[in-house]
């Protein structure tokens, strides 16, 4: 016996939301690229993500007017948009390795 669609999406809208946001993005493929990379969750309040690796320590933060990412600690360091290359990018410059990551 199967049940209408609306039943079934109906279970899900109970679920907890998960944020979503740029810097939630970029600490997934962080995680997914280069778990070695310590980083903390995104705050929401201050709009930045920490990351560490090896005494290496950044903060990046997503600029809404430029549509990018951007290391918060030099003016104008910009990372990109894309995030798999942003990751890739975070953690070569903490000198940490990347895994090529499962895409899609």
């Amino acid at each position: 016996m199967t049940e209408p669609m609306g039943e079934s999406m109906a279970a899900f809208e109970d679920l907890p939301r998960v944020p979503r946001g740029p810097l939630h993005s970029l600490y997934a493929a962080l995680r997914r690229r280069a778990p070695q990379v310590s980083a903390t969750r995104p705050d929401d309040d201050r709009g930045v993500l920490c990351v560490a690796y090896r005494g290496q320590e950044a903060t990046i933060v997503w600029d809404d007017d430029l549509r990018q990412y951007a290391w918060a600690s030099e003016k104008g360091g910009q990372i990109g948009s894309d995030v798999e290359k942003a990751a890739e990018l975070v953690a070569w410059a903490l000198g940490a390795s990347v895994s090529s990551g499962a895409s899609g």
